[in-house]
């Protein structure tokens, strides 16, 4: 069959008034990995910010990729994933995007929001309600992967996750490159939430997320697993996961 296509949602830096400023950008680690899981990489861009399917409706997976501020589009992704039940990925601020849609669809109550209520309700702005800043997880900067020992720090793996069978350990060892980190409070309380906690670092920050939801597959981490070939089995099991929606549409 058909290799799946995999959508990188872009990283934005947006600048008020300064058109060749503002850029969208792709880091090569992440289609890179995607191809050698068996993937189609395309590149997902919403230009001034401004959410359409068009380019999702192709994809039938997606990764979120790291970056440095986190729109509305990128929260309207992981809504359009969940609503499709295609399945997505999210590495650093990806995972703290899945967080804010978390966090966004929890202000919502038990109302589901439409895509346009969510990009006129958030903002980049938000982030604080989800994320903070934080020492000790960002302990090589620049980053250069000759160095890349240095970046990395324990993951302890719930049993029972997935990510701990993609593994086959429950314990990683894993190149953290971040200044923010996760609010426990959001995925906290009685509430049915979208996601579960399945990892942790050493210091007890939450460092993995999966999904809630039944026959949708979604994975966060906090760090970076397309730095080293041996986290592909992390991008095949996306893949693998796009194929079969692929076959069930």
């Amino acid at each position: 069959m058909e290799k799946p296509i995999i959508g990188i949602i872009s990283s934005r830096v947006e600048t008020e008034d300064g058109p060749f400023m503002t850029k969208t950008s792709y880091n090569e680690t992440y289609p890179k990995r995607i191809i050698e899981a068996g993937g189609i990489p395309v590149g997902v861009i919403f230009p001034n910010n401004e959410f359409n399917t068009d380019v999702l409706d192709i994809c039938d997976g997606f990764v979120l990729q790291g970056g440095s501020t986190i729109y509305s589009s990128n929260i309207n992704t992981v809504h359009y994933a969940l609503q499709k039940e295609k399945p997505i990925l999210g590495i650093c601020m990806g995972f703290q995007t899945m967080l804010g849609y978390e966090w966004v669809r929890s202000e919502f109550g038990d109302r589901v929001p439409t895509y346009g209520e969510i990009s006129d309700f958030f903002k980049p702005e938000d982030e604080v309600n989800f994320i903070e800043k934080r020492a000790g997880h960002n302990n090589l900067d620049p980053f250069y992967l000759s160095k890349i020992e240095k970046s990395k720090h324990g993951v302890l793996l719930s049993r029972e996750s997935n990510l701990a069978r993609i593994f086959n350990s429950t314990y990683v060892e894993v190149p953290s490159v971040h200044g923010w980190c996760a609010l426990d409070r959001v995925l906290e309380g009685n509430k049915s939430h979208l996601f579960k906690v399945v990892g942790r670092s050493n210091d007890g920050n939450m460092e993995a997320i999966e999904s809630t939801v039944p026959d949708w597959w979604a994975t966060g981490v906090q760090f970076h697993p397309e730095l080293e070939e041996e986290n592909l089995p992390l991008f095949e099991n996306l893949v693998f996961e796009a194929k079969v929606k692929k076959l069930r549409r």
